[in-house]
């Protein structure tokens, strides 16, 4: 019985090493899920508490009571669930001052809050709705608008 010579393998050529996936630096954020929007909404109204231009708007207003109506609403929207029934406008119209700086600002936050947790065609989309919903309350408050609706 003959015995061949072990012998290294010569090493792949340049353009044929397989290399691992870079690891990306930032970890992947899920899209926006109707069951998500709750948390969504508690991590915008904390920070809302702290912002000195929007808290006076939602400090006498029981938060935790009124963030599953808030949901609802955003449910029915983003998923056409059906859950909210009401009129979302008619609470703005009780609060005095509003400019349209605090529009601005709401929607800046918002903004922040749905891209820190999540990304995708649906976290998108409520940040489109919201331009839109916040357009519109301009509007029908005589407010006007700081830009055009995009």
């Amino acid at each position: 019985m003959t015995r061949l010579p072990i012998v290294a393998a010569p090493p792949p050529a340049a353009d044929q090493q397989q290399h691992p996936p870079a690891a990306s630096s930032a970890p992947s954020r899920p899209d926006l899920r109707d069951e998500d929007i709750h948390g969504v909404l508690v991590a915008f109204y904390d920070t809302i508490a702290g912002d000195a231009l929007l808290a006076p708007y939602f400090t006498d207003l029981d938060m935790p009571a009124h963030i599953p109506r808030i949901a609802d609403f955003w449910s029915t929207l983003l998923f056409h669930t059906g859950r909210y029934s009401g009129n979302a406008f008619r609470p703005h119209l009780d609060m005095p001052g509003l400019t349209a700086a605090h529009f601005t600002r709401w929607l800046a936050t918002l903004e922040r809050t749905v891209d820190a947790a999540h990304a995708g065609p649906n976290a998108d989309r409520m940040k489109d709705l919201a331009h839109r919903v916040a357009y519109s309350m301009q509007l029908r408050l005589g407010i006007a608008p700081e830009a055009e609706y995009r």
